[in-house]
């Protein structure tokens, strides 16, 4: 009679490594239905997800490129097609970066013209809902001033100059845009507004130009007052 072989724990594991390798393989043969479900709607995720980039890649080319139209027109002094071209990318790509800065520039477009009305719109709407670039929004800011100013409306366009220069904070531009504000809160008899905007030339930007000029204006403001 032949000795018994011993079972070694090396061939317990193989044992058990094919005893398992059966297991998942029956289970994947009792739920091969689910799994082919599965690969397949993961193949349709990165489907889904492939073409979602790819349009917005192209979406994004096409109002970069209309909006590159825009900026030729408007060079070539053909406004109305400037126009046109900048609406074109707001009304159909106004989800993306470049459609922020067409709204700024259909405004200037429009003011150009002399369209104040229409400008105004496209200025408060490039302030209100993009607004991410600060140059463009101080002057986005200034320009709707200027608007306001021609029309008349010279309390809101000294709030809209005192604005630009807070956003601008620099020795270039804020000290004008005070000198604006103050202009315009003046011509409305606001002295308080208008004193305020003078001196905040004589406090910070002490050493414009029109520093001096801002304290001769708050002299001449107080003696009203």
């Amino acid at each position: 009679m032949s000795p018994e072989k011993r079972i070694t724990k090396r061939q317990m594991k193989q044992d058990k490594l094919v005893s398992t390798a059966f297991k998942a393989t029956e289970y994947i043969q009792r739920r091969k239905n689910y799994f082919i479900i599965g690969l397949i709607s993961l193949v349709v995720i990165i489907l889904v997800a492939y073409f979602i980039s790819y349009n917005i890649t192209k979406k994004n080319n096409e109002a970069i490129e209309l909006f590159g139209k825009g900026q030729i027109a408007a060079a070539m002094g053909q406004v109305d097609l400037a126009i046109s071209d900048y609406k074109n990318v707001i009304e159909n790509y106004g989800s993306k970066s470049i459609a922020s800065r067409a709204c700024y520039f259909l405004a200037n477009s429009y003011m150009n013209q002399n369209n104040y009305d229409s400008a105004m719109v496209y200025y408060e709407l490039y302030i209100n809902k993009y607004g991410r670039e600060k140059i463009l929004l101080v002057a986005a800011h200034a320009n709707l001033a200027v608007c306001f100013e021609e029309k008349g409306e010279y309390s809101a366009a000294g709030d809209n100059f005192y604005k630009a220069a807070e956003l601008a904070d620099n020795e270039d531009q804020s000290p004008a845009y005070l000198m604006s504000a103050g202009r315009n809160y003046t011509k409305v008899e606001q002295y308080d507004k208008a004193i305020n905007a003078y001196q905040q030339i004589v406090d910070k930007y002490k050493r414009s130009i029109k520093s001096s000029i801002a304290r001769g204006k708050i002299a001449e403001l107080e003696y009203k007052d």
